[in-house]
C-alpha cells in the first residue's frame, strides 16, 4: 500500500511537470521543481512526514519570531499587523557575497480544513515601505498544506514560486531553491520537537 502511493505521488508529480531534485530519505524529505509558465525561475513543491498533530505544526508556522530559526536564509521575520487568521509578515533574506539582502512583505491567510490546515502567503509589497540596500521580492507565493496521517504524525507539504529580483541569474537561483527547501523542512522537523509547540498542541487538543 505504502509503495503504492509513492509511485502514485511520483506519476502525479511528473504528469504536472514536476521533477524530483532532492531526497533526503533519513528524514522523508523530497522536493520537486518545475518551469514557472512566463518566468525563468522555477516552482518548488517539498514534501514530508512529521511527528505531532496540525496544531503543533500551525504553532511553528504562525510563530514569526522563531522564523529565523527554520525558514532558509531568513534573518529577520516579524509580524506587521494580524486580524483574525490573516497577518502581514516582514521576512529578510541573507544571500551568499555579492548579492544584496533581499526581503518580502506576505499576507498570510489560514484556513482549518476538515484534514489540518491551510496557510497560503503571497507578497504585498505597499504594505511596508521599502529598505535602504534591500531588493524587495515581488511576486512571491506560498502554500503549506498541514493534513492528519495517524495519531501521532502529519504530512507537511509546501508549495512555493516567485522571484528573486536584482540581477540573480535565473540559473543560479534554480540550482539552489531545492537545496533551501530541504533545509527548510529539516529545521522544521527539529522545531517540531520543541516542548513550547509541544505544549501550544496539548492547550488545543485541551479546549476541543
Amino acid at each position: 500500500m505504502v509503495m503504492a502511493a509513492a509511485l502514485l505521488l511520483a506519476f502525479g508529480a511528473q504528469a504536472d511537470g514536476w521533477a524530483l531534485k532532492k531526497t533526503d530519505k533519513e528524514r522523508d524529505i523530497r522536493v520537486y521543481q518545475r518551469a514557472h509558465s512566463g518566468s525563468q525561475f522555477d516552482d518548488i513543491y517539498a514534501v514530508t512526514v512529521l511527528e505531532g498533530g496540525p496544531a503543533r505544526i500551525e504553532a511553528i508556522l504562525t510563530d514569526a519570531s522563531a522564523m529565523p530559526e527554520w525558514l532558509a536564509r531568513v534573518t529577520q521575520a516579524k509580524v506587521i499587523s494580524r486580524k483574525k487568521d490573516a497577518a502581514i509578515i516582514y521576512l529578510r533574506y541573507v544571500l551568499p557575497y555579492p548579492f544584496r539582502p533581499r526581503d518580502a512583505v506576505l499576507l498570510s491567510r489560514r484556513t482549518k480544513t476538515s484534514e489540518g490546515i491551510v496557510i497560503e502567503a503571497e507578497a504585498v509589497a505597499e504594505k511596508y515601505p521599502l529598505q535602504k540596500d534591500v531588493v524587495r521580492m515581488l511576486g512571491a507565493k506560498s502554500r503549506w498544506k498541514v493534513t492528519t496521517v495517524d495519531a501521532h504524525r502529519v504530512k507537511v507539504e509546501l508549495w512555493g514560486s516567485g522571484e528573486p529580483g536584482g540581477l540573480i541569474p535565473a540559473m543560479l537561483y534554480n540550482y539552489n531553491v531545492a537545496d533551501d527547501a530541504v533545509q527548510t523542512l529539516k529545521q522544521l522537523r527539529r522545531m517540531a520537537l520543541r516542548e513550547k509547540y509541544v505544549k501550544a498542541e496539548s492547550k488545543v487538543e485541551q479546549s476541543n
